[in-house]
């Protein structure tokens, strides 16, 4: 039912894009033109937006290259490697569980993470229905690879250690803080939660932003159109990125040269795709014109998931803001190269 419900989702989503981009094609702008120069907004207040040449590093759902992705273990990882890496900003999930605790997970089920068909006996075991002391059982790093291994596949029970197992949100930035060593790490949190479920997390993440006053570190984001609305409306304090119509609708804004005021955006970043996640050589989104048009609506541009060093020069000459990579060393050697 889940693949269903996917599959039917993307179509829709799919032939909302190409509604809204199919009247722009012939004046799409595949390579950046060679006589574009980045422009920076001298007058931009967005503190999400970076100097040039020196975009943040995001850990991406904590480092999903280097370790199990959206586990504690991750993020000490990360943390433990910071001394040379210098990570700005962690970028992860989070979804709301049956007994209302906020979980650090990117998928609606299990699933493909976790050892959780095999422990259930049933597919599409959704976060929601379990309990966060259901899900202690399940191991996940079951499915995490590197170098063609999977290292953590096959523990079961006291074999699973703690940065294993699923972890509430709340512990985890509560573990980045304290081992922060002073420094003040930007959050890109992604309800991934839809409907009610979408709002009770967006409740409960609200809660735990401000119980450790985060709200000037934090952006939130939501791919779902009335979680995203409920997210503005109840929580304007909270900054946002721009849900996936707004960004299509800002692309269209961006290619015709029209005044992106005259859809008066209250998003602070664009967090987009780039690379093979964006279809390059259909519709490029890491182009000097969409980077200079953001900037001069004071508006930042991040990237995902970028995995690849060239695509990181590239984006980083381009002025850039954030780079959201599973593998945070690659990209600061990149960087460091292009400076």
């Amino acid at each position: 039912m889940l693949q269903i419900f996917m599959v039917v989702k993307g179509i829709i989503r799919t032939l909302i894009a190409l509604t809204m981009v199919i009247p722009v094609v012939s004046t799409m702008c595949l390579p950046d033109m060679p006589w574009v120069e980045v422009k920076e907004n001298p007058d931009a207040t967005n503190p999400y937006i970076t100097e040039y040449m020196d975009p943040d590093v995001s850990a991406h759902r904590s480092g999903a290259g280097i370790a199990p992705q959206n586990t504690l273990m991750a993020f000490e990882k990360v943390i433990d490697e910071n001394n040379t890496l210098g990570v700005d900003t962690f970028e992860f999930d989070v979804q709301i569980t049956k007994d209302g605790e906020l979980i650090v997970l990117h998928d609606l089920t299990y699933d493909s993470t976790t050892n959780a068909v095999e422990y259930f006996g049933y597919e599409d075991v959704y976060a929601s229905d379990l309990t966060f002391e259901e899900a202690q059982v399940l191991n996940m790093g079951e499915n995490f690879s590197i170098d063609g291994e999977y290292p953590y596949r096959g523990l079961r029970g006291d074999d699973i250690p703690y940065n294993l197992r699923v972890a509430k949100c709340d512990d985890i930035i509560d573990y980045i803080e304290a081992n922060s060593g002073g420094r003040e790490y930007r959050y890109i949190i992604e309800n991934k939660g839809e409907g009610e479920e979408g709002e009770r997390a967006a409740d409960r993440l609200y809660t735990i932003i401000t119980e450790r006053d985060l709200q000037d570190r934090v952006i939130w984001a939501s791919d779902e159109q009335d979680v995203s609305k409920y997210m503005e409306e109840t929580y304007p304090d909270i900054s946002r990125s721009a849900n996936i119509l707004e960004v299509l609708g800002f692309y269209v804004f961006c290619r015709m040269g029209w005044d992106l005021d005259d859809l008066d955006p209250s998003y602070v970043a664009l967090q987009i795709p780039y690379g093979n996640s964006a279809a390059k050589g259909i519709i490029n989104l890491g182009t000097k014109q969409v980077i200079n048009y953001a900037h001069k609506y004071d508006i930042a541009v991040q990237y995902w998931t970028i995995n690849d060093a060239e695509a990181v020069k590239y984006l980083t000459e381009n002025n850039a803001d954030c780079i959201m990579t599973d593998y945070p060393q690659m990209a600061f050697e990149a960087i460091a190269e292009c400076k």
